[in-house]
């Protein structure tokens, strides 16, 4: 997910991964401005094999939702 933001040191960029209770790999990737009073979230699920899929789709989306935007705001 990271890799697909392309974000820099100062880009508030939050993701959480974990394993769910029926196996699969959840995601939850976020973008903010530097003050937290814009965001764009993203959550998706996958099979635990399918990790690097899984977070390209929520860069993807994240991107789709604006977050190119947030990130290239904020001063580096």
């Amino acid at each position: 997910m990271l890799h697909g933001l392309r974000g820099h040191c100062n880009s508030p960029i939050a993701g959480h991964a974990r394993f769910e209770r029926d196996g699969q790999l959840s995601l939850r990737g976020m973008v903010f401005t530097r003050d937290g009073s814009c965001f764009v979230h993203s959550q998706e699920w996958s099979a635990p094999d399918k990790g690097a899929d899984l977070g390209a789709y929520v860069a993807g989306d994240l991107l789709r939702k604006g977050a190119r935007d947030l990130i290239d705001g904020i001063p580096h």
